[in-house]
């Protein structure tokens, strides 16, 4: 088995993967999401996947992050784009209560579906 990266167009000006030269496509081959480094050409390597080891992945706000490394990425307060103003609660606080609602929700429908007796749709 071996490593899986996962790369993330971070702008709409970034290089299409297809138009970049051999010599373009080896500089993007050698990020990584742990170098000082994690972008060229308006691609970015989020995170990698390596030797079958399987993570939970999470996507807030354009960025592909662990589960586990989600709380120390998303300190900072909320920006509500609507009102056009910080809100008073974390963007971790607030991604936990996204998921938990999500979460019940589908146990929920889960419960349903046994009670009925249907068959749980893969």
């Amino acid at each position: 088995m071996g490593t899986t990266t996962f790369y993330l167009k971070h702008n709409d000006i970034g290089t299409n993967l297809k138009s970049l030269k051999k010599k373009e496509l080896e500089i993007l081959d050698h990020l990584s999401p742990y170098g000082k480094e994690s972008d060229a050409f308006g691609w970015r390597v989020p995170i990698e996947l390596h030797n079958g080891n399987v993570y939970v992945l999470i996507f807030w706000k354009g960025k592909l992050m662990k589960l586990e490394d989600a709380s120390k990425q998303l300190n900072k307060k909320y920006w509500d784009r609507y009102k056009g103003k910080t809100c008073n609660i974390y963007e971790w606080s607030l991604l936990k209560k996204f998921m938990l609602n999500q979460i019940e929700y589908l146990d929920k429908q889960f419960k349903i579906d046994i009670r009925k007796g249907n068959k749980i749709k893969p």
